[in-house]
């Protein structure tokens, strides 16, 4: 990795208060200023998306998301491609929750009967503050300091694709890098609307931690045989790193549901079924610089390739 990826892994990795935020977007400006790019800031409400390139030439779009997620005491497990193995992680998930509002319960009830207000009602009372306190911490709760994967890992590939890109290829491509995804893709849903129709995004999300990448495709664009046999060739599987095209169910919940032509992509561990683990939490560690260089290596092929075919 360069010295501009590097330093994003290693000072970098939190991103959720505004100065943090802030810092941040003045830290990738200064340094792609260093590389010949001009990146703009699209304000929009509470969003600030980070625009490096040319919008209006670009043909392909390539974004992650770079807001930092709160810190919980489980993963966000998920199950991407597989109905069943889909169903069971977001079962664990809600059975995890359950138990907090549990133990949450039996402490506010506690609290109500020391200042003499417990009735019956206040059961339901108590669930109905359990579920608002946990609703309000995972939306805007304490940072998670370990953001190896989610999503540091898909910053430092769009920075590392577009410094490895070719001055005269740049113009092919728009690298953006989304805000408030974590609040509910509000910063991609912005710059949907404003500026993308009908261009290809390749969304990088939690990309780092995991030997098998896959490219989820959005339902206009599973057909498009083309598109796959590009994608396949520019990022190409290795003896260690295998690519797939995810043709079957598939579900992967990040800022490529909000673009038409898109493909999402992540890295997964096989078990039962291919899953990710880890993020949301302290254990969000594993970067494996691997990932990022086929993924970065890759994009450039696909620029390449879409410019030489016109």
């Amino acid at each position: 990795m360069n010295e501009t990826s590097r330093r994003i892994l290693d000072h970098f990795q939190v991103r959720k208060t505004k100065k943090q935020k802030e810092e941040f977007r003045k830290y990738i400006i200064h340094e792609l200023n260093q590389y010949g790019y001009c990146p703009s800031i699209q304000h929009k409400g509470i969003n600030n998306n980070i625009i490096i390139g040319n919008i209006e030439k670009a043909k392909i779009f390539c974004t992650a998301h770079y807001d930092t997620q709160a810190v919980l005491p489980f993963p966000n497990l998920i199950v991407p491609n597989n109905l069943f193995g889909l169903i069971l992680s977001q079962l664990a998930i809600i059975i995890c929750i359950l138990i907090l509002i549990f133990f949450m319960n039996i402490v506010l009830i506690q609290l109500f009967v020391w200042i003499g207000l417990f009735k019956n009602i206040e059961l339901n009372i108590a669930s109905s503050i359990s579920w608002l306190i946990i609703m309000i911490w995972m939306l805007f709760g304490k940072a998670n300091k370990h953001t190896a994967n989610d999503n540091t890992s898909g910053i430092i590939t769009i920075i590392e694709s577009a410094i490895k890109l070719p001055e005269d290829l740049r113009d092919e491509v728009c690298f953006v890098l989304f805000d408030n995804e974590e609040l509910g893709l509000l910063g991609s849903s912005a710059f949907a609307k404003e500026y993308v129709k009908n261009k290809l995004i390749i969304n990088f999300d939690c990309v780092s931690d995991g030997n098998d990448i896959f490219f989820f495709p959005t339902k206009q664009t599973k057909k498009n045989q083309s598109k796959h046999e590009n994608i396949i060739n520019a990022f190409a599987s290795t003896d260690y790193k295998r690519v797939h095209i995810n043709k079957g169910f598939g579900f992967y919940p990040s800022d490529n549901f909000n673009f038409k032509y898109a493909y999402g992509v992540c890295s997964l561990k096989k078990g039962l079924f291919y899953y990710l683990d880890r993020i949301h939490t302290s254990r969000d560690i594993i970067f494996n610089e691997e990932n990022i260089e086929l993924l970065s290596d890759g994009v450039c092929k696909l620029i390449k390739t879409t410019h030489t075919s016109r």
